[in-house]
């Protein structure tokens, strides 16, 4: 099952879209010096629960610093495989590579290069475990539908461009299975895949995709063709919330099929406090890693043009409505709310209603917060990049530069 992200911004023409451009600095201005910005400390080899400090948006920073592009750690305890010496293999060099090829998902023509001006990428190689403890006990035959226990031989390549474009043109993370296309990836070597196959069917009573369902009518294998999909993250913005999606462990992860992932940020890389406190350096949060187009994923803080150190703030709302709009394509009707289960329960194949907010659909971009709506912002610096946030979407849904094909990975190696 592919965990994968699309986008849906809108399901009622009623509502007017706003205005979602956003107004670049001056680009005749000199970029500024590198200076202006704290490298990440000597890991000698041991990245274990590290806490970065670096803002500098280049990803060649990362490959050319004091680490020597190494980020990666070791004795570290895995409960899927109930092991505590695992270690994390994750380096990052600089590549000139060209001609993507789909049939081998590599390109045919890289070659190493030592100097920054040539690269046209950062490429990183990492065995895709983290630099934390991480994993939940397998438990039931095969996991029991949801939780396999973690791959540890799986490689990815990933090639992050240098020197990116923004455009004013947004362009979502595909979901196509079983492609696995991923909305980022941190330092760490771990891909973030905000969203899930996981969605409204409540015609699944039987099967393997019956070990893999909830009570509120929500099965996954969904692709494309879907409507309402769930969102894994949704108890991060409302704290109070039953967990409706796959299991996880205490970093919104899993290794579904094997391959860890994120479908949420809250601490990796950064301060553990970085949800509800700035860095205590004051100077916003730092990269924790890159998303498809080259531009940096901060955490959750960052110094505007105003010079104010602010936390960033999702610009997406929930429709207000009592019920949720039906949608023509939707191949299994639409999933009910608390309240049509209590005043019109005969209308819905489930009797089990979510809440407003729970899947995909029910969120619009509406330019409330201080991000656009791919989760991104200017900083003091002029600097663009994206931003991790409680509320929908996360992190970011979609890039406004070229995205890389190699972020993701084809089956059979992902679900």
């Amino acid at each position: 099952v592919a965990i994968l992200l699309t986008l849906f911004s809108c399901n009622d023409s009623a509502i007017t879209p706003p205005d979602t451009s956003i107004t670049p600095p001056d680009t005749s201005i000199t970029p500024p010096d590198t200076s202006i910005y704290s490298s990440n400390p000597h890991m000698n080899g041991q990245f274990f629960d590290a806490v970065l400090v670096n803002r500098n948006p280049d990803c060649r920073a990362y490959a050319t610093d004091a680490n020597d592009g190494d980020y990666g750690s070791s004795l570290i305890s895995d409960l899927s495989n109930g092991i505590s010496n695992a270690f994390s293999d994750v380096h990052i060099d600089l590549v000139i590579a060209s001609n993507w090829n789909a049939s081998a998902y590599d390109y045919d023509n890289v070659t190493l290069t030592n100097d920054p001006e040539l690269a046209t990428h950062c490429r990183m190689i990492s065995n895709m475990i983290p630099n934390h403890n991480f994993g939940v006990a397998v438990t039931g035959p095969g996991g029991d539908g949801w939780v396999k226990a973690i791959d540890h031989s799986d490689i990815e390549v990933t090639y992050i461009p240098v020197d990116p474009v923004r455009t004013n043109t947004p362009t979502d993370t595909p979901r196509n299975p079983p492609t696995y296309n991923f909305d980022g990836i941190l330092l760490n070597g771990v891909g973030i895949s905000m969203n899930s196959g996981f969605c409204y069917n409540p015609g699944v009573t039987t099967g393997p995709q019956h070990l893999q369902s909830n009570e509120a009518g929500n099965a996954s294998g969904c692709g494309p063709q879907n409507s309402w999909f769930e969102l894994p993250a949704y108890t991060i913005w409302h704290h109070g919330a039953e967990n409706m999606a796959a299991v996880f462990d205490s970093y919104f992860a899993h290794g579904y099929e094997g391959t860890y992932h994120y479908h949420a940020l809250t601490h990796p890389l950064q301060e553990d406090t970085d949800q509800t406190q700035p860095p205590a350096n004051g100077d916003g949060s730092p990269v924790i890693g890159f998303a498809p187009d080259g531009f940096p994923i901060y955490g959750h803080w960052f110094i505007d043009a105003n010079n104010q150190l602010v936390k960033a703030e999702s610009g997406y709302e929930t429709y207000a409505t009592d019920s949720r709009t039906p949608i023509a394509t939707a191949l299994h009707g639409t999933p009910p709310t608390p309240w049509d289960i209590a005043n019109n329960p005969d209308d819905f194949a489930s009797d089990f209603g979510l809440e407003m907010g729970r899947y995909e659909e029910d969120w619009y971009f509406a330019g409330t917060g201080n991000l656009d709506e791919c989760n991104g912002a200017y900083d003091v610096n002029g600097d663009y990049g994206y931003y991790i946030t409680d509320k929908y979407p996360f992190t970011p849904p979609c890039t406004f530069g070229t995205r890389d094909p190699s972020f993701g990975k084809k089956s059979p190696t992902m679900p």
